[in-house]
């Protein structure tokens, strides 16, 4: 299966990422204690089919050296709840929602707290679950409904967490020893790339592992996973081999970067929320990779696949020179998932600001950002082309042509001219300093929880990140002319 990949460099990668045999031992014993007491704590007007552990550390087994995650899913029968499922769609999902959370704030919680966790949070995705920290482990407690995978074509899922418990088998029934430890390395890979799952340091939101054991089982192998990660943004991976063109006349897939569509399910984008700028960072590394692989280079292919710190090196002058960085503190706990998506939201307006007036004139040139998080510790970043500007600005107004629209206005601007086919005119900017409109936006919209302090090792972390990984990827972005400009 992995034919170009020579033996001996495939047993030294594994030894760095594939578990131990302890570590598993001690993720399956604390499934079981945490199964025994959610049973304890059911009672009777809790009722459900079974309980079990899905994900890599679960039924999957394709989980990385050092994993922590456990995802125990707590499975309710849809015949319990028949009132609930007879509803319209809307009143059904709000019902769904409703039953969710009494879950876990009147069985989940209470089970878990018997445990003593060192910390215990209901979260929001699509509905509200349980993460625990757990003796070392993060843990997240779900429910969801049985249903077939019949039912599921047929009619959609109950829960947003229905497929889940199917993804764990389809995988479980498609891989073997070899195909899951091709898993392990093109996970190990992803991470190295810093572009795997919802805690990656480049992007919004990396390759999940779901979506990396479908290319290993489609490939049939590393290799031909590789080669269908670069060449994603032009050919889908779907089961029933509908073209590029023929995914995006479906409304819910046309905003959608790349597809690999889930064979649970034929109607679901398995990659709908990669990020493009993620995307495109793994289709570099995975041409190079393959290239490192034909050379059989040993040390530089487990460079790329094993992951790595990110460097705290000093940083070229001049890319700290146009960034704009700011540090936040986590105060009140949440899920990371809520600060980044916040982050994301905010980065995405201020990095708008800078680059254009109200008006929709250039302001600061070329922008963009990056977000990046560990532990309690959250940094955006923005790279700027210009960080100052001069005071004043022309505003193009209406074609000559419309005598009306010109003569408007003429009576709201004093002075103006003519000048290419339109009217123009002078504004002054209220803002010629980047770093000054930055901080201005940033410390109005602000983020409740987040506190801001001093850039520090995060921040540093970042901006290795955008010039290592971010700018090699954004090619549009002018960095040779950044990088010339006079100090």
């Amino acid at each position: 299966m992995t034919r170009f990949l020579d033996e001996e460099i495939r047993k030294s990668i594994l030894a760095e990422i594939r578990p131990t045999e302890e570590e598993i031992k001690k993720q399956k014993k604390q499934v079981s204690r945490i199964t025994e007491s959610l049973k304890k704590f059911a009672h009777s007007e809790w009722k459900y089919t079974r309980i079990q552990a899905e994900g890599s550390t679960g039924k999957k087994q394709t989980q990385l050296r050092g994993a922590s995650d456990l995802d125990i899913f707590v499975i309710l029968n849809p015949e319990d709840y028949g009132d609930v499922l007879a509803k319209n769609p809307r009143a059904r999902m709000n019902a769904v929602n409703s039953i969710m959370e009494a879950v876990v704030d009147e069985w989940f919680i209470p089970a878990l707290r018997k445990l003593k966790p060192s910390s215990c949070q209901k979260t929001y995705s699509q509905h509200p679950y349980l993460s625990v920290k757990l003796n070392g482990f993060d843990v997240d407690i779900v429910g969801c409904f049985e249903v077939s995978p019949q039912e599921l074509l047929a009619s959609g899922p109950i829960s947003a967490m229905d497929r889940t418990i199917h993804h764990s088998e389809y995988v479980n029934l498609h891989l073997c020893q070899e195909t899951r430890d091709d898993v392990r390395i093109l996970k190990s890979f992803a991470r190295a790339s810093y572009a795997y799952a919802d805690t990656c340091a480049v992007g919004r939101m990396g390759f999940t592992g779901y979506a990396l054991e479908l290319l290993i089982i489609r490939g049939g192998g590393l290799e031909q996973a590789l080669k269908y990660i670069i060449d994603l943004e032009r050919t889908p991976l779907d089961p029933e081999g509908r073209s590029l063109a023929k995914l995006k006349e479906d409304p819910s897939f046309r905003d959608d970067f790349v597809f690999i569509i889930d064979p649970i399910d034929p109607n679901r984008n398995v990659s709908s929320s990669f990020d493009e700028r993620t995307v495109r960072l793994l289709r570099m590394r995975a041409e190079k990779l393959l290239e490192e692989f034909e050379e059989g280079n040993i040390n530089r292919i487990m460079k790329m696949v094993i992951e790595k710190p990110i460097s705290l090196s000093p940083l070229p002058s001049w890319i700290v020179r146009h960034s704009i960085v700011f540090e936040f503190k986590e105060e009140k706990s949440y899920h990371y998932s809520v600060f980044r998506d916040k982050l994301y939201s905010l980065g995405k307006l201020v990095a708008g600001q800078l680059q254009h007036e109200q008006t929709g004139e250039i302001r600061f040139g070329a922008t963009l950002f990056e977000v990046y998080f560990e532990a309690e510790s959250y940094s955006l970043a923005f790279l700027v082309e210009n960080m100052m500007i001069s005071n004043v600005y022309s505003y193009k107004g209406p074609p000559l042509n419309l005598s009306t629209a010109v003569e408007d206005f003429r009576r709201v601007h004093a002075d103006t001219v003519e000048k290419a086919g339109y009217i123009w005119t002078t504004k002054e900017r209220e803002f010629t300093s980047a770093r000054s409109l930055a901080e201005t936006l940033i410390d109005h919209y602000g983020i409740k929880g987040l506190s801001r302090k001093e850039p520090g090792e995060t921040s540093t972390k970042l901006l290795r990140v955008i010039l290592d990984h971010v700018l090699p990827v954004e090619h549009g972005f002018p960095v040779d002319s950044i990088r010339n400009k006079p100090k």
